[in-house]
């Protein structure tokens, strides 16, 4: 079990969260993370790329060798391209189910971090962890997005839950190490070797400061290293074995060179630090009010073991990632569970403690909570009177939600604010619960936006629509990953291969890549139909070079898809 919390971390406990308040958060997470799931194609780049990957997998039958555009594509394992190519081998493929792979593995993830929050504390921190992990703007935006850092996020978190169980079970011990030893498996079949050091950083990180140097010789366990090379090498033994270049690229390429001196996403070293704040928002601004959670900092010698884990967790992750030269905000999303378990033992603190500016603590969160609440409303009446064809909702409901919805949450808050003002403050949970509602609000409002993102659906299916098996698509200057997704066809790239560049490459591609203009004026002389997809403004300077008018079928944002010979 765990071991007993010492003084400075040690806490009253405040009064149980009631089993109906539970259910409640329960029903409003599973309905914020899937909502909103096909309001919006699938946006540029990271999506309709990884969904691509996975329908070409599944239309070869190859389970080994991932492929772009048709060309080999080796930056990522293949884990979760395996479980897109499940899910559309099942049901089919559509935008909603390109997005169930990430949406199940945030919610695994929120019940993963609820369970080692109540082993770590108790049943309140669990509640309140888990209602702040799924209220953070990042998690609630990244857990219904199509990437690779939801499954990472998951696997990590199942990794370190084994071995926190395992640390204080003698009983189940080996069974639970070993069971770590295949999550970081599956993790590395996720993202690749970083899983390892991520995870083993934090392990041998709070080992040390417990000063056991055997418990770190009884994780090396050799049945569970076993077990991650069944798991973990299979893959890349016979990837390389059917494409020897694999591990030149995949290690040095996509590793080691994207780590120290990377071509994109260059970043400072303080990058990730706004990140992490805002990941547990509203409630790190509320923080930051309570001058005794400043202190504490201080105390860190009678810290707990958990808060120790936890603080190791986060910090090994973000620290890892800041080193890095390449930098994206993403990177830190398996960092939030404990950041998030942080900040659950924090307001329990303040809350069972009558700490200073509890009470106004407590009513800052309930006003920000209608604030937000009455925010997340109005945002959401706005995209259902634009969008109200997307998501069938009559746009008489959207005014009704304006006109009437709105002023009563801002005249809530108003109550609120004198409440605090005059001194008939309510109770800091009460406070909490309505915060953690007004933000779930607030973020479901700006998720039902999401078709606002770039994506080029409308092109490819109007391609798909009209394409026939002897035409041929053509992507001017930049690729584009959803036309090939959406029209089902493999696309000529013209004067660009980005990062294709690796796998055009491989083999002869030339019917493919063509680095110059002229093979698409020659092309589009010919008897071959083309649907060529193209920036309205690089059309225009290319009209004058072709043999005929373009005719144009279909048009989204800056891209037109234009052919060379009228439809049939």
């Amino acid at each position: 079990m765990t071991e007993p919390e010492q003084t400075a971390d040690a806490v009253a406990r405040p009064s149980e969260i009631p089993l109906g308040v539970v259910i409640a958060l329960a029903a409003a997470v599973a309905f914020a993370y899937t909502f909103s799931l096909g309001m919006g194609a699938l946006a540029e780049p990271d999506e309709p790329r990884y969904a691509e990957i996975a329908r070409e997998m599944l239309a070869r039958h190859d389970w080994v060798t991932p492929t772009l555009n048709y060309v080999k594509y080796f930056e990522k394992p293949p884990l979760v391209y395996w479980l897109n190519m499940i899910v559309f081998r099942c049901f089919g493929f559509s935008d909603t189910l390109a997005r169930a792979v990430p949406v199940a593995c945030t919610l695994c993830t929120l019940v993963l971090t609820g369970i080692i929050g109540r082993q770590l504390y108790d049943r309140w921190v669990a509640v309140v962890a888990v209602a702040v992990l799924a209220a953070s703007p990042l998690m609630l935006a990244m857990g219904q997005t199509l990437t690779l850092d939801p499954a990472l996020t998951l696997t990590l978190t199942a990794a370190l839950v084994c071995f926190w169980f395992g640390y204080h079970d003698a009983a189940r011990r080996p069974r639970l190490y070993r069971t770590m030893y295949v999550f970081v498996a599956l993790a590395v079949l996720v993202k690749g070797p970083v899983a390892i050091v991520l995870s083993g950083a934090t392990v041998a990180g709070f080992l040390l400061t417990r000063l056991d140097g055997r418990a770190l010789l009884r994780v090396l366990d050799p049945v569970g290293l076993a077990l991650f090379a069944a798991v973990a090498l299979p893959w890349f033994v016979l990837v390389s074995v059917r494409n020897p270049e694999f591990l030149n690229f995949f290690v040095m390429d996509q590793h080691l060179k994207r780590f120290l001196s990377p071509e994109e996403h260059r970043q400072g070293i303080w990058f990730f630090l706004p990140f992490a704040f805002a990941g547990v928002m509203p409630w790190s601004i509320g923080l930051l009010m309570i001058p005794a959670e400043w202190r504490a900092l201080a105390r860190w010698r009678t810290w707990s073991p958990g808060t120790w884990f936890c603080l190791i967790w986060a910090a090994v992750i973000i620290g890892f990632f800041s080193l890095s030269a390449s930098k994206l905000a993403t990177y830190i999303l398996p960092a939030l569970p404990p950041l998030a378990l942080l900040c659950a033992r924090a307001l329990q603190r303040i809350v069972a403690g009558n700490a200073p500016f509890a009470s106004r603590l407590g009513v800052f969160f309930t006003y920000l909570g209608w604030a937000m609440a009455a925010g997340g409303v109005g945002v959401g009446s706005a995209v259902l009177l634009q969008r109200a064809d997307l998501v069938h909702v009559d746009p008489e409901l959207a005014q009704i939600l304006t006109r009437i919805v709105v002023p009563l949450f801002a005249g809530g808050g108003a109550m609120v604010l004198t409440g605090w003002l005059l001194g008939r403050s309510e109770s800091a949970p009460r406070g909490l619960a309505i915060a953690a509602g007004g933000w779930l609000v607030l973020m479901c409002a700006a998720m039902a936006g999401r078709d606002a993102t770039t994506s080029y659906r409308a092109l490819g299916r109007a391609i798909h629509a009209n394409i026939q098996p002897t035409d041929q698509v053509v992507i001017y200057h930049h690729y584009v990953q959803g036309i090939p997704l959406y029209s089902e066809r493999r696309a000529v790239l013209v004067g660009a291969r980005g990062e294709l560049a690796f796998g055009a490459e491989q083999g002869d591609q030339r019917d493919f890549f063509w680095p110059q203009d002229q093979r698409l004026i020659e092309a589009w002389a010919s008897a071959t139909r083309l649907f060529l997809v193209i920036n309205r403004s690089e059309l225009e300077p290319l009209r004058l070079q072709l043999s005929s008018t373009p005719i144009e079928i279909a048009a989204e944002g800056k891209k037109v898809v234009v052919i060379n010979h009228p439809l049939g």
